[in-house]
């Protein structure tokens, strides 16, 4: 995770610079610092949708990212999280 969040202000920069005059940035941030990965992750993949206006490391950068959200696992705690907290275990006896 530390990785991540060392890349957090990189990607949240390339955010702002697509998305000025917006709070996509902060947005962001506020998406990472509570752990929101699915948030986060689409964010991302929005960005890579349109290759085309990104410049220079930009892309690469974005590409890092989500690889690493991807390694970490990140995207699937926070779907799978939701979803086992909002439904009861279950046993052996159950399936």
């Amino acid at each position: 995770m530390q990785a991540i969040y060392a890349l957090t202000p990189v990607v949240a920069e390339i955010i702002s610079s697509h998305c000025p005059r917006s709070h996509a940035r902060d947005e962001f941030m506020k998406a990472c610092l509570y752990g929101d990965w699915a948030e986060v992750q689409a964010m991302v993949e929005g960005m890579l949708a349109e290759p085309w206006h990104l410049v220079g490391y930009q892309e690469n950068r974005l590409r890092q990212f989500l690889a690493l959200l991807q390694l970490e696992g990140a995207c699937a705690e926070s779907a799978n999280g939701a979803r086992h907290r909002s439904s009861p275990a279950q046993t052996p006896s159950d399936l």
